[in-house]
């Protein structure tokens, strides 16, 4: 039996909204601190879990143009996250690669999500956290979520 529209469903979308604005404006404060956007970030993200990636395989993962990719690279070149190579077989390739410090960054970010898990859904039965996750697949499916849900990416464009 579905939710009375008129009053758990309200109230449920409402905690949606009001999580996702809350958890957003603390990923973004975390983030704005130490220079970065949150694509920006997920950059850092995908190619600490896939390893060095060319632009084309990395607009892939982001789900977004080569073009948003070019821009988001020379950022994160310039400030140091990322480096460009020559692909070692294809001349007409570009590798992107983690430095020193995006590695870092990106472990940072990996152990907050651990952490911040931990903070949140500790306490709570497993049986209420399998639930809660079920929510937000449902959730996310029924807003046409276009984009696979990933374990450790918590951003989309």
């Amino acid at each position: 039996k579905g939710a009375n529209v008129s009053g758990d469903a309200v109230t449920a979308l409402d905690r949606v909204f009001a999580l996702a604005t809350f958890v957003g404006k603390l990923m973004q404060e975390a983030l704005a601190e130490r220079g970065l956007t949150p694509a920006r970030a997920e950059v850092l993200v995908v190619l600490n879990q896939h390893g060095a990636l060319v632009q084309r395989e990395l607009s892939q993962a982001l789900h977004c143009t080569p073009r948003h990719v070019t821009a988001l690279i020379d950022t994160l070149e310039a400030q140091g996250w990322v480096t460009r190579s020559p692909h070692p077989t294809d001349r007409r390739a570009i590798l992107v690669t983690l430095t020193t410090k995006g590695t870092a960054a990106a472990a940072r970010m990996e152990r907050e999500r651990q952490q911040a898990a931990q903070a949140l859904f500790a306490d709570l039965p497993a049986r209420d956290l399998a639930g809660f996750v079920a929510v937000a697949d449902h959730v996310l499916r029924q807003v046409g979520n276009p984009y696979p849900v990933q374990e450790g990416v918590t951003t989309q464009q």
